[in-house]
């Protein structure tokens, strides 16, 4: 399982208040028809993916089909370029 396999599991297990869904998810598992996440769970997911992985999501080239499949879209969020930190104050 990759850092990003993980990640998404351990976020979705927090979301849903299951704590074994961290470990019982399989990689396959679909996020939208599988596990039922609304439009602002999905939002709330993404908005933690992007913090726990330091990433900017490019929400132009995020595809629904990446959603159906965990490790699809780690393999997606795998090629999003790193956060930049925000600039000093001047």
């Amino acid at each position: 399982m990759t850092a990003t396999v993980a990640a998404i599991k351990e976020i979705l297990a927090r979301l849903r208040a299951t704590p074994e869904l961290a470990t019982e998810l399989p990689d396959e598992a679909d996020l939208v028809d599988g596990l039922s996440l609304d439009s602002l769970e999905m939002l709330q997911f993404m908005l933690e993916l992007e913090d726990r992985l330091a990433i900017r999501i490019d929400f132009d080239r995020l595809e629904f089909s990446y959603l159906h499949s965990i490790r699809t879209l780690a393999d997606f969020l795998d090629t999003m370029p790193a956060r930049q930190p925000p600039a000093p104050a001047a």
